[in-house]
């Protein structure tokens, strides 16, 4: 009897300590462990007490609270397994509805138990005054012992077919933990059948003692198996998917393992009958900078094979373990040509200057280099989510690869901005495939918020430019375009300073929107680089931003202004000046404000400059601006005709107007005149 107190109450001890260390988990699944550990020490402790038992009624008593505790062993067992395999099974879906329904079964189940001590409805005990041992029970073949049966079964069924589900439905390296789970269940299982049918000769149930001692595998099995079991698996995926070269030497210098990508390198690796040396590998792979194996290093290789890229960034490294022991060496490989960006699968930044500035030392000509980004993502964010808006980034990538031609070389720059750099390329015909690609990205936005693609090209004509100076360039046109763009965040700036002007000044938003689009048709036939147009567009908007400074009075004044009135209203170029220049954004068109109110003749303002001298963006918005306003009213006079506007500018070529951009700017208008 003292070894039966003993093994049963070890038992029970053990299921106790694992349920109080799964309760510190703090999890759901914790919880639902460690209160089926408690249950199991339950039916352990009430197997002992029915062993023990001096009475009849005592025994009968014990019986049926090991049966009630059995069952809810089971029902418990079963809501474990459901949540620790967390099965994709469509039926499942329903688990809080099949939860309340095994829980009503077992408590019909348990009430017929305990009301069996008095009128054996389910089970006839067995009991003799000399008996020291749990004598088999004998069953009474009645609706309460069917019921008893097939909810056993029903609940052993579930679990079991669960776990066979989740073992066969995932990938066989992930099978171990529900493989162990299922074999120890089965093994239960078993273990009580042979007990209850008789093939067992023991005097006692021995499955109540695995309910026990079994916790602890339980436990580390549903809690420590990731961490421990799993992490050799782990980190071999880790290397053969890691993207990089890899080679791992042991303590004595040998090679000890490798990846994928370093076998492809060096197919001698798939030999493993064959010992290679750290030394022998150095001179495989000519590593010629890696002299000393004792320090940790950094160097460039230059691949002499035929398989992989042509330069590789290695990083050496010495292994030791807590006590400052050597454990061996690690070498990895990093091909500097083909980084890419996670989220959009573009190259990254060093990958995208590295490829082009090898393309450029080939002597290659024109490549043009252009840089985009999407507006309004960060609103997208605010009321999408981070997903919704990394889907629009993707979206954009891919557009960028679909239909740009193959050798396009693709990167993700810093803030989101992407870089095309086209092979060969003039400006016109990247700003037709850019075109093409931004109405896609509006046709395809479901978002319901006015997103858009801007971009800036930059044209690479000989090697007096580098790659760094072209992406600048072009990333400095793209943010000059964004200001002009409504979906961008960044042309609040602008309309605020436009909205100020119309209410200031006479000049009205079709003013604004007829020179912007008439300076920029001036510049295309000019042939101005992607940049020069995207200042001209802006320049066209706000060349009068100073006059927001003049007195209403005067800019109003419908009669001829008074010589000190004069004086005042000139003031607005330099007044415009400061303005752009207090803005990061309007800096680069500040000059060009300053100076749209020179004279070819030299007898401008403010600063009287004459011909070539005058800045090239400010000589065109003057021809554009004049134009526009002789063919419109005014406070101060009627509209002309357009023949007599023609007129005066061919008069005033060469005295107000630079000639040459007179002559171009006619020849734009015949062409407006024409379509």
């Amino acid at each position: 009897m003292m070894g039966y107190l003993i093994w049963y109450s070890l038992a029970a001890v053990c299921a106790l300590v694992c349920a109080v260390i799964a309760y510190k988990q703090k999890t759901r699944m914790g919880v639902i462990t460690g209160t089926m550990f408690i249950v199991a020490a339950a039916v352990n402790l009430s197997y002992f007490a029915r062993i023990g038992a001096e009475t009849y009624f005592a025994a009968s008593m014990a019986t049926s609270m090991y049966f009630v505790f059995l069952d809810v062993l089971l029902l418990i067992m079963v809501c474990y397994v459901v949540e620790f395999t967390q099965p994709k099974m469509n039926v499942l879906k329903y688990k809080r509805a099949f939860y309340l329904f095994t829980g009503i079964l077992v408590c019909i189940d348990a009430a017929c138990l305990i009301v069996n001590v008095f009128h054996e409805i389910l089970l006839r005990y067995q009991y003799h005054d000399d008996s020291i041992y749990a004598i088999p029970y004998m069953y009474e073949a009645k609706p309460a012992f069917y019921f008893h049966t097939s909810m056993v079964c029903l609940l052993v069924g579930v679990a079991i077919f669960v776990l066979v589900y989740k073992t066969l439905s995932i990938p066989k390296m992930y099978r171990d933990r529900y493989r162990n789970s299922l074999l120890w269940m089965m093994a239960v299982v078993g273990l009580f059948a042979f007990y209850m049918t008789g093939y067992l000769k023991f005097s006692v149930d021995v499955t109540v003692l695995v309910y026990g001692f079994s916790c602890p595998f339980v436990y580390m099995n549903t809690f420590d198996y990731a961490s421990k079991s799993m992490l050799n698996t782990t980190r071999k995926m880790i290397l053969e998917y890691m993207g990089n070269p890899m080679v791992l030497f042991d303590y004595e210098g040998y090679v000890t393992d490798t990846n994928k990508d370093m076998r492809d390198l060096f197919p001698i690796l798939n030999n493993r009958e064959r010992r290679i040396s750290m030394m022998d590998f150095i001179q495989i792979g000519a590593f010629r900078e890696l002299q000393n194996t004792n320090t940790n290093q950094t160097f460039e290789w230059d691949n002499p094979g035929e398989t992989g890229a042509r330069v590789y960034h290695c990083d050496f490294s010495c292994l030791k373990d807590e006590k400052g022991r050597d454990i061996g060496n690690l070498l990895i490989l990093k091909n500097k040509e083909v980084e890419r960006d996670m989220l959009t699968q573009l190259y990254s930044r060093n990958s995208f200057y590295n490829r082009l500035e090898k393309i450029q030392s080939c002597g290659i000509y024109p490549l043009t280099v252009v840089v985009c980004n999407a507006n309004g993502i960060g609103l997208v964010n605010d009321v999408y989510g981070w997903g919704k808006g990394n889907k629009l980034l993707k979206k954009a990538a891919d557009l960028l690869r679909e239909n740009l031609p193959k050798e396009t070389i693709l990167a993700r720059l810093e803030d989101g901005d992407m870089a095309a750099g086209l092979i060969e390329a003039e400006q016109e015909y990247a700003v037709r495939l850019f075109e093409n690609i931004k109405e896609q990205y509006r046709k395809d936005n479901d978002t319901g918020i006015n997103t858009d693609l801007e971009y800036g090209i930059a044209v690479i004509r000989d090697n007096t430019k580098s790659i760094e100076e072209a992406v600048r360039e072009a990333g400095q046109s793209m943010r000059t375009k964004k200001l002009m763009n409504r979906s961008s965040q960044k042309s609040s700036l602008l309309d605020s300073l436009t909205q100020t002007l119309t209410e200031s000044d006479y000049e009205t938003e079709e003013h604004v929107e007829r020179t912007k689009e008439m300076a920029t048709r001036l510049g295309r036939a000019l042939n101005l680089s992607d940049v020069e147009l995207g200042k001209l567009a802006l320049l066209a908007v706000l060349h009068d931003i100073g006059k927001i400074a003049i007195p209403h009075s005067i800019l109003a004044k419908p009669g001829k202004l008074t010589e000190a009135e004069w004086e005042i209203m000139k003031t607005h170029t330099e007044k415009g000046y400061r303005i752009a220049s207090a803005s990061k954004e309007l800096q680069p068109i500040g000059e060009f404000i300053l100076h749209h109110h020179e004279r070819w003749d030299g007898g401008g303002y403010p600063g009287g400059l004459a011909k070539e001298e005058i800045p090239l963006l400010s000589r065109i918005i003057t021809v554009v601006d004049s134009h526009d306003v002789m063919v419109h009213d005014r406070p101060y006079h009627k509209a002309m005709s357009q023949e007599a506007a023609v007129e005066e500018l061919r008069r005033c070529a060469g005295a107000q107007f630079d000639p040459h951009l007179v002559d171009v700017f006619l020849g734009v208008l015949e062409e407006q005149k024409v379509s």
